[in-house]
């Protein structure tokens, strides 16, 4: 709910109206480059595990045991990604042969219990390599795993031992367009045209779907509600409201917001953990005193000042107010997927935004991986809606 579709095509409008068909070929892309992330990931830990303590590479441990935990934890975060995103995921295309074949999906929780097990591995490398900040990244994605499997204490403890301050960033290039960061090039309208944008509730093409703090946002100096004239979206179909968050405002080409970088993990994501922890709890007094000292005082990644949450002890209506405490931090990062899935899967509280034509929750295998692959049946386990 983010974002709205500001382009034209079929396969995209699908994913926006929340209707999607198996044999949508956007997908395909999508799933491609998840999957090869994670075997990369996987293959750097395969390939220099047996390195390490190997006396041929005495001068390179150091590097060695580097590239082993920068594999385990992406390799964890996509996983978590897995998770959050789709029905059911499934490794190794089919082949016995390949690295952590799979001989049927996994269904999100199986995948999320691996992804804990892999961050847990991260922070024991990152322990004993002394690296701080892939420790707290491991952390946090410990803490996110657990909160998504219900593990609520648990998490809190997890995240409790993170840093408030601690940021963590996936980085991108302005070298070339394929080390962009993407959320900038299809919001900025570089290189393409812009594709997505931000609903004010204005746009009838797309069920006037508003971001539901999107007069919060702008306040916040998040969205440019009105953004110079070269901002214009593919056919000019949908008026561009402009997220500020990887993009300065400024018409592109802007090499800064090319390599925009992405926060991944960070100390705020862990108090928001430990906020909610402590709401479920009953803790109402604690919870609020918790996020209102990150909200109110712009003491967030985005140093910006957000209105203040305030609980009525209703969890339907408070799951709302903690939702937005999250984004003041975690905006276009990929955690509103999670909480919005997470919240409707253990609590039954439905986060989505309405008016669409159908109700997936989540993306179907794509075409070509159900039809290729002989260890997948069908796309997802129950069919639509993808839940």
């Amino acid at each position: 709910d983010e974002f709205i579709l500001a382009g034209t095509f079929e396969t995209r409008r699908q994913v926006d109206d929340r209707s999607i068909l198996i044999q949508n070929n956007s997908l395909n892309g999508v799933w491609e480059e998840i999957s090869t992330a994670r075997f990369s990931a996987d293959n750097a830990v395969a390939g220099l595990t047996p390195l390490i303590g190997d006396p041929e590479f005495e001068d390179q441990q150091d590097l060695i045991r580097q590239g082993v935990l920068a594999g385990q934890y992406f390799g964890a975060y996509i996983r978590l990604i897995m998770a959050e995103m789709y029905c059911q995921s499934i490794l190794g295309g089919g082949d016995p042969e390949s690295l952590n074949y799979e001989s049927a999906p996994l269904l999100p929780d199986a995948r999320m219990q691996q992804a804990l097990e892999l961050f847990q591995a991260a922070e024991a490398t990152a322990t004993l390599v002394g690296d701080a900040d892939v420790a707290a990244a491991a952390l946090v994605g410990q803490a996110r795993a657990q909160m998504w499997l219900g593990n609520y204490p648990q998490a809190s403890a997890l995240a409790a031992t993170v840093d408030p301050g601690f940021l963590f960033f996936s980085e991108y290039s302005a070298n070339d367009p394929s080390q962009y960061n993407e959320i900038y090039q299809f919001t900025y309208g570089d290189v393409q045209f812009i594709r997505w944008g931000i609903g004010d509730g204005t746009v009838a093409l797309r069920f006037n779907e508003r971001f539901a703090y999107f007069a919060d946002w702008v306040n916040a100096g998040l969205i440019d509600p009105d953004p110079p004239s070269a901002f214009q979206s593919i056919n000019d179909q949908v008026p561009v409201r402009l997220q500020l968050i990887y993009g300065r405002g400024l018409p592109p080409p802007d090499n800064v917001g090319r390599a925009a970088a992405m926060l991944t993990a960070s100390g705020f994501e862990a108090e928001m953990m430990v906020a909610e922890a402590q709401y479920r709890a009953g803790d109402l007094a604690g919870a609020t005193a918790r996020i209102n000292s990150r909200l109110t005082t712009g003491d967030n990644p985005y140093l910006a000042t957000f209105a203040p949450v305030s609980f009525t002890g209703d969890f339907e209506t408070d799951i709302v107010e903690i939702g937005r405490a999250y984004l003041a931090g975690t905006w276009l990062t990929g955690h509103r997927l999670h909480f919005v899935r997470r919240v409707l899967r253990n609590d039954s509280v439905d986060l989505y935004p309405p008016g669409k034509l159908g109700a997936d929750t989540a993306f179907p295998l794509e075409e070509q991986e159900v039809n290729n692959n002989p260890d997948v049946a069908q796309a997802c386990p129950t069919g639509q809606p993808w839940n």
